[in-house]
């Protein structure tokens, strides 16, 4: 089916997915809490887990529902597809390595959990994060928003309005703002939302960005490796890199080493590499 909304009704429609985005988290957390209240969990971590997959669960029912019983379209109409493309999977593998093999070089990795039990929860608790912030985060900004404003207003607006957003939703993920870590941030986080958008439209499936942002999120975000100037400040990875302070270039000022000088050029160049590609559409 086409969609055929106002701008006044494509702008109502936007919000309300951002709105089942956040609801679908508070949700999840109230039943969760609610539900491990009464029972508890012999696993120290097992809660987190439970948690974080009942979050995605449930906003991923929010999204289904709404596009299906309000707008009576399908998901495919936003590009929520599982059709993954081999360039995909190599700069999802290619984004992340660069960027640790960068850290590897001038900072001092060293292994902060050893116990197998620890790590098995670390590892299984990464994975499902990752899926739900890759797959989740991708569905709202370059399946709903970006296919919303591209019927309304064309492709360079569809593709510059939720990344500049996807960089502002991270803000309050801050240690400390700072007007070099706010460029820094701004910068970052609407390149990415950039290449996460070109992926999701060049392969015709969000499933393309929701992999490469997983992926991502799992190396660098996660519980499985932290760089770092600090070792111990945001908890307990598998793997550390510290890193020296002196340079916000390198650290990423306070979000981190995603705000970086080095992710960025990791992002300008996967951009790049698919600007040059034969587009999937139709």
């Amino acid at each position: 089916m086409e969609m055929q909304f106002s701008k006044g009704k494509t702008i109502v429609h936007i919000i309300i997915y951002v709105l089942l985005y956040f609801a679908g988290d508070l949700l999840s957390s109230i039943a969760f809490d609610l539900l491990f209240s009464m029972i508890g969990l012999p696993i120290r971590g097992l809660y987190s887990i439970l948690r974080i997959l009942g979050c995605f669960i449930v906003t991923y029912i929010l999204f289904w529902l709404y596009t299906t019983k309000i707008l009576h379209l399908k998901m495919k109409d936003f590009r929520i597809t599982s059709s993954i493309r081999k360039w995909a999977v190599l700069y999802a593998a290619i984004l992340p390595s660069f960027v640790v093999i960068c850290y590897v070089i001038i900072g001092s990795p060293i292994v902060t959990i050893s116990n197998p039990a620890e790590i098995v929860i670390a590892v299984t608790y990464s994975i499902i994060a990752a899926l739900k912030a890759g797959v989740l985060e991708e569905m709202l900004f370059r399946g709903y928003i970006l296919k919303l404003l591209e019927t309304k207003w064309g492709k360079p607006v569809a593709f510059l309005v939720p990344s500049f957003l996807f960089s502002l939703l991270h803000l309050p993920s801050m240690d400390e703002l700072s007007v070099a870590g706010v460029l820094l941030l701004m910068i970052s986080g609407t390149l990415a939302g950039l290449m996460f958008s070109l992926v999701a439209w060049k392969g015709n499936s969000i499933s393309n960005s929701s992999l490469l942002h997983a992926i991502w999120n799992f190396i660098l975000v996660t519980d499985i490796m932290h760089i770092t100037t600090a070792q111990g400040v945001y908890g307990e990875p598998v793997f550390s890199i510290m890193i020296p302070a002196d340079n916000v270039l390198v650290t990423g000022a306070g979000f981190g080493v995603e705000a970086s000088i080095i992710s960025i050029i990791g992002y300008l160049f996967v951009c790049g590499a698919v600007i040059r590609m034969k587009s999937d559409q139709t």
